[in-house]
């Protein structure tokens, strides 16, 4: 078999490999629905189904357009699945394993693209973002073919006429693919500052091709930048979509009052990501877990002591030799050393430090490096004392080490102990999906209430998503309410059904609650017991809610009330907001009790205002307990209580029946 042919059915088995390690069990690694991936896909993505396409949402502190764009279609193929969600992190992080490995080719060799694709796949950095519905990966399948097409242009070999052989088609794609890249994630702002510091690189130590190839460069950053144009005009129009550095550029921001201190522990930890801190945010990492063990974290400094070492060489040789002795390879370290700087620097002057998502533009350049030490080094080293076969033999054998050793390590450590953590479960609702699974596999079981922190809606569409994901007929929608404060009753005027136990909270009215007849995660399920109520309500509100009682202990000072759904809610249209929202956008709930304590004037004292339920999962029927705390300051002497309901958005009463916007009682 020819070497050519070797490499292209080693890197079509690579892609292969990554294609399967990234689908395989995407609906369970990771284990649930989080924030950013319901609200990309449910919110921003479902946009562009709407036919709201844009080149930037103000939504989710801004987003580029184009990872929703194409997840919008992977949501019509797969429907509100996790592989709907995630698909196209899949097929983008599958794309980055020959991408890395034709880049790190054209750069160093064939060895050195392959060993590093072959990392790449098997790596946990590059598995994290290859299967989680977050827009991150999107950069790299853009930035790796205009580094590509850049090299192979600046590396076009002269011709008898002492010209370059004809480039403008490799920098006009390199052109188009770096503006197109703006479009998918932040980082992509970079790309056209690696290529610019290299050109400026290549400005002072080969000259010569700066010379040659400058009106391909320039077409290249003109192509970029027509292409950039609807979406800085959009950027100019919106203000707000600069919120998101800001928000993160804390280091930044510091610096620029004269306090370097928190910048430079900020470059300390990044740079020590990849052998003793590494991320230490549950969402993306074992927290504080460095990119590479120790061993494999020696052979990537040695790789940058090696990609430094040859760039001073190039440097030096600059003066020693003439010209046309320069061969663009030359310089591959030093575009290899900027672009790993760059990609990178993002963490050294944002929150969190080190983190793998925003120096998500080093992933490939990260590899090529750990490459580099073998692949390119020993082969050196080795090409003058040892025969050809034996020094390909011993390269195979080490890269193959190398891989092993990443694959056993992050293979585990991704699919089996990061999973398993109960923060990543928390964060990631994998209990909430336990109850999906429990759900789906008893479909008779259709009214139930689920307990939670009412973090905006994404409970419950993390569940209706799990069932999705698991092919149920019918997706039941369960009263989510808060433990803290809150206890279902009924449901539909029968003993309601509790998935409980989880988040472990200090709870209310636990004493209702029967014993557990089966467990979903660390959610037990268990039935309500009903206690005798006065047949006649206290009083009744247009909307649809009616006070059963109202219990106040001027001991405890608790107001108990039990409220009852006589009829099928009037509530403002709601539609599903990004998290976080656009600016200026309201998200809050848009129903809530108030409650006073008075003064024989009718002046309040003191007051608790909520509602730990979602009421837009109430049915008529249902009945449900909540307790407020009405403390008096001092000696101060209540001579009535008054509660009632409103709209947090407008402030506005919703009246009784008989119009009045309170309910008073005399504790």
């Amino acid at each position: 078999m020819n070497s050519r042919r070797f490499y292209v059915i080693a890197v079509v088995l690579l892609t292969l490999l990554a294609f399967g390690l990234r689908v395989w069990q995407i609906d369970a690694v990771p284990p649930g629905g989080r924030d950013d991936e319901l609200s990309n896909a449910l919110a921003v993505a479902q946009k562009v189904r709407d036919g709201d396409w844009q080149f930037y949402y103000p939504d989710a502190s801004g987003h580029e357009g184009l990872y929703h764009w194409l997840q919008a279609g992977s949501m019509v193929l797969f429907g509100r699945t996790f592989t709907g969600v995630r698909s196209i992190s899949v097929l983008l992080g599958t794309l980055t394993i020959p991408l890395t490995y034709a880049v790190g080719s054209v750069l160093f060799n064939r060895k050195t693209g392959l060993l590093a694709a072959a990392v790449l796949t098997v790596s946990f950095w590059s598995l994290m973002y290859s299967r989680t519905g977050i827009r991150h990966v999107s950069v790299l399948v853009f930035t790796l073919p205009a580094f590509y097409f850049f090299w192979r242009g600046i590396s076009q070999p002269q011709t008898a006429d002492g010209e370059h052989a004809p480039a403008f088609r490799l920098f006009f794609a390199a052109g188009a693919f770096m503006g197109i890249g703006f479009y998918t994630y932040f980082a992509s702002r970079g790309v056209p500052l690696i290529i610019g510091a290299f050109c400026v690189y290549l400005l002072l130590v080969a000259p010569h091709l700066m010379r040659r190839q400058w009106r391909s460069i320039v077409l290249m950053f003109l192509v970029a930048g027509a292409l950039a144009i609807p979406l800085l005009i959009t950027l100019n129009n919106q203000p707000e979509a600069v919120y998101r550095v800001e928000e993160i550029a804390k280091p930044l921001t510091a610096a620029r009052e004269g306090d370097f201190s928190l910048i430079a522990d900020h470059i300390w930890r990044t740079l020590g990501m990849f052998h003793a801190t590494g991320d230490d945010e549950f969402l993306y990492n074992i927290p504080f877990r460095p990119i590479f063990a120790p061993i494999l974290a020696l052979i990537f400094w040695a790789g940058i002591v090696l990609a430094l070492y040859q760039t001073l060489l190039t440097v030096v040789n600059r003066f020693r030799l003439p010209p046309f002795a320069f061969r663009p390879q030359s310089t591959a370290f030093a575009f290899l050393l900027i672009w790993w700087l760059a990609g990178i620097s993002p963490a050294f002057i944002s929150i969190p430090a080190g983190s793998l998502g925003h120096t998500i533009l080093a992933q490939p350049a990260t590899m090529i490096v750990l490459a580099l030490p073998v692949s390119y080094g020993l082969d050196r080293l080795l090409q003058r004392r040892v025969s050809t076969s034996w020094r390909q033999g011993i390269i195979a054998a080490l890269g193959v080490a190398l891989v092993l050793s990443v694959a056993v390590r992050d293979l585990d450590d991704y699919f089996v102990a990061w999973p398993s953590l109960g923060n990543t479960r928390f964060l990631y609702r994998a209990d909430i999906n336990d109850v999906a699974g429990y759900v789906a596999a008893h479909p008779e079981l259709t009214d139930f209430a689920m307990a939670g922190l009412l973090a905006g809606p994404w409970d419950g569409l993390a569940f209706a998503v799990g069932l999705h994901s698991r092919g149920a007929n019918s997706i039941p929608t369960p009263r989510l309410y808060n433990p803290q404060r809150t206890l279902m009753l009924e449901l539909g005027g029968e003993p309601a059904l509790l998935f409980h136990g989880y988040p472990v909270v200090e709870t209310v009215f636990g004493d209702r609650i029967g014993p557990p007849q089966a467990t979903a995660g660390a959610y037990q399920l268990s039935q309500v017991a009903v206690q005798p109520q006065p047949s006649a309500d206290l009083g009744c509100f247009v909307n649809g809610l009616c006070v059963v009682s109202a219990d106040y202990n001027p001991e405890t000072h608790t107001l108990d009330l039990i409220w009852r759904v006589a009829e099928a809610l009037q509530l403002p249209d709601k539609p599903l907001i990004s998290y976080p929202p656009p600016p200026g956008v309201y998200d809050g709930p848009r129903l809530a009790v108030y409650t006073h304590l008075r003064d024989d004037n009718g002046s309040v004292i003191t007051g608790d205002d909520g509602l730990w339920i979602d009421p837009y999962t109430l049915q008529p029927g249902d009945r449900f307990m909540q307790r407020h705390l009405l403390v008096p300051p001092g000696n101060t002497e209540v001579d009535s209580l008054a509660f009632g309901l409103y709209d947090p958005l407008t402030g506005e009463r919703i009246v009784t029946t008989e119009g009045e916007d309170a309910l008073l009682l005399q504790p």
